[in-house]
C-alpha cells in the first residue's frame, strides 16, 4: 500500500490502480488522480497520537489533545509535500505548523 513502486506501477499502466494514503503528497506529481470511494469500500484512517505510558505526563496530554483538535487531513498532505516534495527539514516544517496553529 502507498509505495513508489505501486504508483509507478499504476503511471506506467502496469497496473489499473492502487491504495495510498489521503496525505500522500507525491499522488499529484506522479501524474495519478485519487479517486472517491463513493462505495465506502476502505475505512477511514485516523490520525491519533500514541504514547508510552510511562512518558506521559498532563502536559504531553493537554499538548497532544491540542494537535489533535487542530491537525487535519489537508494540513497533514501539506506538511507532507513540504517535506516529500520541497525538501523541507522535518523538524522546520513542524515546527512553522505549530508556531502558525499557536501551539507553540
Amino acid at each position: 500500500m502507498d509505495t513508489a513502486q505501486s504508483k509507478q506501477a499504476v503511471a506506467k499502466g502496469a497496473d489499473q490502480l492502487a491504495l495510498v494514503l489521503t496525505t500522500d503528497a507525491t499522488v499529484d506529481s506522479a501524474g495519478l488522480k485519487v479517486l472517491a470511494d463513493d462505495k465506502k469500500l476502505q475505512n477511514a484512517d485516523y490520525i491519533v497520537p500514541i504514547v508510552n505510558t510511562k512518558k506521559l505526563t498532563p502536559d504531553i496530554t493537554t499538548a497532544l489533545n491540542k494537535l489533535t483538535a487542530t491537525l487535519t487531513t489537508e494540513d497533514l498532505a501539506q506538511l507532507n509535500a513540504k517535506v516529500d516534495q520541497g525538501q523541507e527539514k522535518a523538524g522546520t516544517v513542524a515546527s512553522d505548523y505549530l508556531k502558525s496553529k499557536n501551539l507553540l
